[in-house]
């Protein structure tokens, strides 16, 4: 298909000024590794205000945690949802989170940028909020639409929101209570390799709990989370290696030091 000068022309423009906002972006990521906050919020601001999906949740992480800017919970919600209605998935898991936990003075915010731009490798690197000094935003918790969100951003692959959606299955808060879906939609998370959902995907198969008992998988899992730094299943691991023979316990060992995680993107239905 050919393309008409006239249109080409449009393109070239388009491209042109579409360059300098991702300029901005990157200058701001740049930024926020060297913790110079406030040249993070001016570059990723015009960003944000141009439309820029990612920015509109990077300055939400901004006012979440304080950062270059005063800490504003109604400030950071109203970033997330911009960019979560444009369908970035990050923002989407964050208004999931603001909504599961009603964010208000003396709320935990657990999760508001654990995956964003790909800074997992920077293991510790995000502060924790200083709860005590919020003003009270006072969001009410609403479990029904944290399962909303969640679920567009676990549709989108994103593990954090398969995990937590998982969770409230389990619950029956927000959606109703069903192991079998509980169990799927941590098995999407663990694996893309999210280590808390390998811990209780192992934990799952120990137990039956919505899925066939397995002593070997429930071993596998909890390696795999071993491995990835989740301690939290660690007795319960030693306990199935004991379930196990010797010749299963090395080479499910093997196999867990060589798994490698791999990314679904699509709805968890058993």
């Amino acid at each position: 298909m050919k393309i008409s000068m006239e249109k080409k022309a449009t393109l070239l423009v388009i491209l042109l000024c579409a360059a300098p906002m991702w300029a901005d972006t990157q200058a701001g990521l740049e930024a926020f590794k060297n913790k110079d906050y406030e040249k993070a919020y001016k570059e990723w601001r015009a960003s944000a205000d141009a439309g820029f999906a990612d920015a509109q949740f990077d300055l939400g992480v901004l006012y979440a945690h304080g950062l270059g800017v005063k800490q504003d919970l109604g400030e950071a919600e109203r970033w997330y949802r911009r960019s979560a209605e444009q369908g970035y998935p990050d923002a989407e898991f964050a208004l999931g989170e603001m909504y599961a936990r009603g964010w208000s003075a003396g709320a935990r915010d657990q999760a508001a940028a654990q995956r964003w731009m790909n800074l997992e490798s920077s293991e510790g690197y995000m502060p924790s909020p200083d709860w005590d000094n919020i003003a009270d935003y006072g969001m009410a918790k609403d479990v029904k639409q944290a399962a909303y969100w969640y679920r567009l951003a676990a549709e989108k692959g994103l593990a954090e929101a398969q995990y937590s959606l998982g969770r409230l299955y389990a619950t029956g808060k927000g959606v109703p209570h069903d192991e079998e879906q509980a169990t799927n939609w941590v098995r999407v998370a663990a694996s893309q390799g999210y280590p808390p959902a390998e811990a209780r995907l192992g934990t799952r198969y120990a137990t039956g709990n919505g899925t066939t008992q397995d002593d070997r998988l429930a071993y596998f899992w909890l390696t795999l989370a071993y491995l990835h730094g989740e301690k939290s299943a660690e007795k319960l691991r030693a306990a199935e290696a004991a379930k196990l023979k010797p010749a299963d316990v090395n080479a499910t060992d093997l196999q867990a030091q060589r798994w490698k995680p791999r990314t679904i993107v699509k709805s968890a239905k058993p």
